[in-house]
């Protein structure tokens, strides 16, 4: 019996000896996976650029959490349309890196998509907004376009005094204003030494500094003041206001919320009357003032064949911006070439849609 009761504590604790090595095993093997789905892309840039390899896997690596992130594959965005219905717009995005839309787009990007996302300010307090990244058919063009990133922006170029320092490239491209995160170099710098993503780099470069080079930057003690105020992403509108911002207010309140309001460009008593209707309809804050917060329940996403008086409304922006459209209130063949139109112009992915980024460019124009 004594016999038969040892061999099962033996089995027991072989199991449990088992599992305790399946676990980190599965998490282990994912980041060696996604390490080995690198390296070949990464050596082909190092030896294109000289950025080392381990950089370039170790900013992936953090950027996408090894991968995970869904930035790195498909990208859903929500938003909602005329009648309030929610829409999801799906975004093949690819992106290791995270690099932004600008005004001359990469050979290698497919398109941009627009992400809510959060920034640092110098202090190290955070704040968000709503901006636009690039989109990739595959991580191979990612790590192209991040290589063409660093290698065209002259405040990236003192790190190219060090590649045979993998750890002071990344300090460099940090002080260059790569990323906000006041952690970023020392992060990136851990991932490389934890997972020896040295042994990957072209040149045979190891970690380590040199002697007299400048250092990584150091988080800032908190605030002790009053955070600054993000910059708002549309009009902040209140009673007094006028313009054209105020009469494509006034349409979108008649069309969402059926205020009945007269659209002569003056924000009046009636119009903050409104606003506040729509903020507590909407369980926002009634301040009877526009903010982000508000206009993004206000503006649907208009699609080709959508009709009514927001479309009317997009329309007349449209044709503020230089547009020669007909005031249909349809989504029509020219309007939806007019908004491809102005995206192209503003940098912004050109779907023929009207969302929170071309309506934010269009009421900010």
């Amino acid at each position: 019996m004594r016999w038969i009761k040892l061999w099962a504590l033996v089995l027991v604790a072989a199991v449990v000896v088992a599992m305790a090595g399946t676990m980190p095993a599965d998490a282990s093997k994912k980041t060696d996976d996604f390490i080995a789905s690198l390296v070949k892309a990464a050596q082909k840039n190092e030896k294109k650029t000289g950025i080392p390899a381990s950089v370039a896997i170790g900013m992936a690596a953090l950027e996408t959490g090894w991968g995970t992130s869904k930035m790195a594959g498909d990208y859903t965005v929500k938003s909602k349309d005329d009648d309030g219905n929610e829409v999801e717009t799906v975004y093949h995005v690819n992106t290791l890196f995270n690099i932004k839309c600008g005004k001359t787009p990469s050979p290698h990007q497919t398109g941009c998509v627009p992400v809510r996302t959060a920034e640092y300010r110098k202090d190290g307090s955070k704040y968000y907004i709503v901006d636009e990244f690039r989109t990739y058919a595959g991580w191979g063009d990612s790590v192209l376009d991040y290589g063409r990133l660093l290698t065209s922006l002259s405040r990236y170029a003192s790190a190219f005094d060090y590649t045979d320092y993998p750890d002071q490239f990344v300090i460099q491209v940090h002080r260059g204003g790569y990323a906000t995160d006041p952690t970023y170099a020392t992060t990136v710098i851990g991932i490389m030494k934890k997972y020896d993503l040295y042994q990957y780099n072209v040149s045979g470069a190891g970690p380590g500094t040199p002697k007299g080079a400048p250092p990584a930057l150091k988080p800032s003690p908190k605030p002790t003041t009053k955070p600054v105020a993000k910059k708002s992403t549309y009009p902040a509108l209140k009673k007094g206001s006028k313009g054209a911002s105020v009469v494509t207010l006034q349409a979108l309140l008649n069309s969402r919320n059926k205020a009945g309001l007269v659209r002569d460009g003056v924000f009046g008593p009636r119009t903050e009357k409104a606003v506040k209707a729509f903020q507590k309809k909407s369980k926002l804050k009634a301040t009877g003032k526009l903010n982000d917060a508000t206009w993004a329940k206000l503006l649907p996403v208009l699609k080709p064949g959508q009709k009514g008086a927001s479309v009317k409304a997009a329309q007349v922006e449209l044709r503020a911006a230089g547009a020669k459209l007909t005031l249909t209130s349809k989504m029509d063949t020219k309007t939806v070439k007019a908004v491809k139109a102005y995206q192209k112009k503003k940098k912004i992915s050109a779907t023929g849609n009207v969302g929170p980024l071309t309506w934010a460019a269009l009421l900010k124009k």
